[in-house]
């Protein structure tokens, strides 16, 4: 790989690494902080009204996908024309749909308090609501055509870097107004105005670095090509928000809350993996515009080596802490039944099987092939809807998540499929291979740190401790196995190491 993608890609994956531990920690803060604070209810509350508001991603049609795709070529070229009527087009679009949304979330407020049985006034969740619709609209309205533009011309580090500032500061801002006015409308209001600076900060950076003409004309084929990115956006969407959903209309508020906390952390190690993608997909994009098929398998061989590499990781240690820490998390909090073993495993698995997918489908939109898979994201959607819907009366919480493994992993094996058939004829034995081995591997270990190093004790030095010690025995095994059957990718990884050491 050059010399110049390597640097680039590193320095994306590296602050996008950073933003999603930065986010990870605010996901854990502040929700812990509702719970002590305000208990089950509103935690339900608020990860229930979040996910009704985020059904307006719907309307988007995967247009964020289609416009990236879009703008590789152009910035390859140097295209300002065609670069400003893309951006153009996408403004004028996002402008239109944050004010559909603002019709939305006034319906979904006025509506909400009289369909569910919330233990709260109609004011208090029709206010709330409003609230938590303010950093969405200004999204939509200010901050997404700027950051879509920053993201592909390979500058996801500014995008990661800002984010981070303004989580910093909503964080510290949330734990010292709790203390001060512990009302959730206030707080929820003070995050919505730290957000407002987002916009700002991409406008400056898009000034600096990019010459748009304003008077240029839009460019309507961008947003005809967005119908082929609606499945994306449905099945992403479904991912998200589908066991949310039918929890809250099947069972009730703490169930939520109880799905929101085990979520904290498949989120949150999702989140961390596909970060890695943010810093490798714009490299895949360019490579793919200039039809250098040769490169483009050398990263990618690399790409899927580190997400198998860091998925088994994360997600075993997951496995083996997560019911620890839910329990230390969820402490003093006796209102709802949080002690879910098998629903969280469940959860973590479906996750698990999200990430491996993700340098397969990430390949296929950098490509701007949604025409040809679409079919498949819409299956995918069917699955988890159906399955979840028919199984959440029998088993609740595990019923969905059952619901989410099955849709992720019929849509993994198809990508895996296409890529063989349809980008750089890749053999399927490729990914089996590492799977089983990975697989393997990871059972060896997850049996040895069991048997050797069972957690008795739940403390927060213990967890902590055991989570060291579980990721060294796992990081030791995969590294071995790294060493024994992907010599190649274990070149990079220590030559990456050698000139890291060096630079320090």
């Amino acid at each position: 790989m050059q010399k110049k993608f390597k640097s680039i890609t590193f320095y994306n994956a590296f602050t996008s690494l950073l933003l999603q531990l930065v986010t990870i920690l605010n996901g854990f803060i502040i929700p812990r902080l509702i719970l002590k604070t305000f208990g089950s209810d509103v935690n339900g509350l608020i990860s229930s009204l979040n996910q009704f508001l985020n059904y307006v991603t719907i309307l988007e049609g995967g247009l964020s996908s289609v416009i990236l795709a879009n703008l590789y070529k152009p910035l390859y070229a140097k295209n300002k024309e065609k670069i400003s009527s893309v951006v153009k087009t996408t403004q004028k679009f996002y402008q239109k749909l944050a004010f559909i949304f603002l019709g939305y979330a006034l319906v979904i407020a006025l509506i909400y308090p009289i369909i569910f049985q919330v233990p709260f006034s109609y004011e208090y969740v029709f206010s709330l609501t409003l609230i938590l619709a303010i950093n969405i609209f200004v999204q939509y309205n200010f901050s997404i055509s700027w950051k879509l533009l920053l993201n592909a011309d390979k500058k996801v580090y500014i995008v990661s870097l800002s984010q981070i500032a303004l989580i910093i500061l909503n964080t510290l801002c949330f734990a010292i107004l709790i203390k001060i006015f512990p009302s959730i409308h206030f707080l929820k209001l003070v995050t919505a105005l730290v957000y407002i600076l987002q916009p700002i900060i991409y406008h400056h950076f898009v000034n600096k670095y990019f010459a748009i003409d304003k008077n240029v004309k839009e460019d309507k084929n961008v947003l005809k090509s967005r119908w082929d990115g609606f499945s994306i956006s449905i099945a992403t969407f479904i991912h998200k928000n589908t066991d949310v959903t039918i929890l809250t209309f099947f069972t009730n508020l703490a169930t939520v809350s109880v799905y929101s906390v085990y979520s904290l952390v498949a989120n949150g190690i999702r989140a961390l993996i596909t970060s890695l993608s943010s810093g490798i997909i714009p490299t895949m994009g360019h490579l793919y515009a200039k039809n250098n098929k040769e490169e483009l398998n050398q990263i990618f061989n690399f790409y899927e080596y580190i997400i198998f590499f860091v998925t088994f990781l994360l997600f075993t240690v997951g496995i083996l802490l997560v019911i620890p820490f839910v329990t230390l998390y969820t402490k003093n909090v006796n209102d709802a039944n949080y002690y879910q073993p098998i629903f969280g495993i469940v959860l973590l698995l479906s996750e698990a099987v999200f990430c491996l997918k993700e340098p397969f489908v990430n390949l296929a939109y950098s490509a701007g092939k949604f025409k040809s898979i679409k079919k498949h994201a819409y299956i995918e959607a069917g699955i988890n809807i159906i399955v979840s819907i028919v199984l959440v009366n029998i088993y609740g919480l595990i019923g969905v998540a059952i619901g989410t493994l099955l849709a992720m992993s019929y849509r993994t094996l198809y990508h895996v499929i296409y890529l063989k058939k349809h980008l750089i004829k890749r053999k399927i034995s490729i990914f089996a291979k590492k799977f089983i081995l990975f697989g393997l591997a990871t059972a060896i270990g997850v049996s040895f740190c069991l048997i050797c190093f069972p957690l008795t004790k739940v403390t927060i030095l213990n967890w902590l401790l055991y989570a060291v010690i579980y990721t060294s025995i796992l990081t030791i095994l995969y590294t071995i196995l790294t060493a024994i059957f992907y010599k190649e990718e274990f070149r990079y990884i220590k030559q990456f190491i050698k000139k890291f050491l060096e630079r320090k």
